[in-house]
């Protein structure tokens, strides 16, 4: 038996991919391998339904008021692990306590993705050169590392020259509400209620340009005379979101392309089952989650052919290059006018997603600790 604390940081403060990957992990280990002990360690706690869950059945440390977050995470929290005797301590997100590598406790951290690297236009200089530090530092000084795929394991050693025996591949999941099933009449009251319309086009992400979205409305201009549903972008952005905006309104396209910014977690499923398919054309990705949250909801994808996306989907996407436009529009008429394309990329992608369990995340995962141990 274990005792393994995380930098549970992400999971009190981020409602989307990185607080996910992190619910995600800890709630499966505590389900599969009860005997360990599983203690979290954050800045401060942000309450919520689903944080609450997590303070009433884990052991929650925090940093106290007066002390600096920053300063917390990255020197002062290695008091509070040995005070608490952890055996092995988890940093979630890219980063590692400074001079953990120094005391008793083994260290496992997870990269989820180099993208600061890959796209260096999207990040301020002075946090290229913080998040260089902080990652450098924890790939060299862990025990071990988790990449979220091949994708991933391949930009670390190319970027930070690791062994890559250091490094062990460990694919994600995605909750299982996605797996609940809802009645047509769910289905349409929810979409009434909420303003949707009776079908459309889905994309589920942020509104930036590695996620390639000006080109999905750009695709959708050149067919719009030949597609009778809407597009439907689910997401929130900054300058990008106002170049989108833009660009819908210099073409006319209010009526057919939506941008909705308050869905919450609670309806999402039902936002998936009731499109008739997703897009995600981005640019890079380090694994993708909205990619199984898709198949699990039995909606067919359009995907780009970069990065992991592939290694993700396997057979079970309809695969597109980010950078032509054409094919991204080729793909929504192909799909928006066969139905048996459909229906065989939803059977596809409900195989595909069985090698993407929880038990298999939390199974893999304790195998890297027992690694280290």
């Amino acid at each position: 038996m274990y005792r393994i604390g995380f930098d549970a940081k992400r999971l009190f403060h981020n409602g989307t991919g990185l607080g996910n990957y992190s619910r995600s992990l800890v709630r499966s280990l505590k389900s599969y391998f009860p005997d360990n002990s599983y203690i979290l360690f954050t800045p401060s706690v942000t309450y919520s339904d689903e944080s609450f869950f997590f303070t009433q059945d884990f052991e929650t440390v925090t940093s106290g008021m007066f002390t600096s977050k920053a300063m917390w995470r990255t020197r002062l929290i290695l008091n509070a692990l040995l005070e608490h005797d952890i055996d092995i301590f988890h940093g979630l997100s890219h980063e590692l306590p400074i001079g953990i590598e120094k005391t008793k406790i083994k260290s496992v951290v997870t990269i989820h993705d180099l993208i600061y690297k890959l796209f260096p236009k999207d990040f301020p200089f002075i946090d290229k050169k913080i998040y260089d530090a902080k990652w450098k530092n924890s790939c060299m000084n862990a025990n071990a590392i988790i990449a979220t795929s091949e994708a991933t394991k391949q930009d670390i050693i190319r970027n930070f020259n690791i062994d890559p025996r250091k490094i062990h591949v460990v694919y994600q999941t995605c909750s299982n509400i996605f797996s609940q099933q809802y009645t047509k009449k769910e289905k349409e009251d929810t979409l009434e209620k909420y303003g949707f319309p009776r079908n459309y086009m889905l994309y589920v992400g942020a509104i930036m340009d590695r996620k390639n979205v000006i080109a999905l409305a750009e695709a959708y201009n050149m067919i719009r005379e030949k597609i009778d549903i809407p597009l439907v972008i689910v997401g929130k952005g900054r300058e990008y979101y106002k170049q989108l905006l833009a660009y819908i309104e210099k073409n006319n396209l209010q009526d057919k392309i939506l941008i909705r910014s308050d869905v919450g977690n609670d309806i999402l499923p039902i936002i998936y089952q009731s499109a008739e398919f997703f897009l995600y054309p981005s640019k890079y990705e380090g694994f993708g989650i909205p990619v199984l949250e898709s198949f699990k909801s039995g909606t067919p994808i359009i995907l780009s052919n970069t990065s992991s996306l592939p290694e993700v989907a396997g057979n079970a996407g309809y695969y597109v290059d980010p950078y032509k436009v054409e094919s991204i529009a080729q793909a929504m008429l192909d799909l928006h006018e066969n139905a048996n394309l459909r229906n065989h990329l939803i059977n596809e992608g409900f195989e595909r997603e069985k090698e993407f369990t929880l038990e298999n995340f939390a199974r893999k995962t304790l195998a890297v600790y027992d690694s280290v141990m």
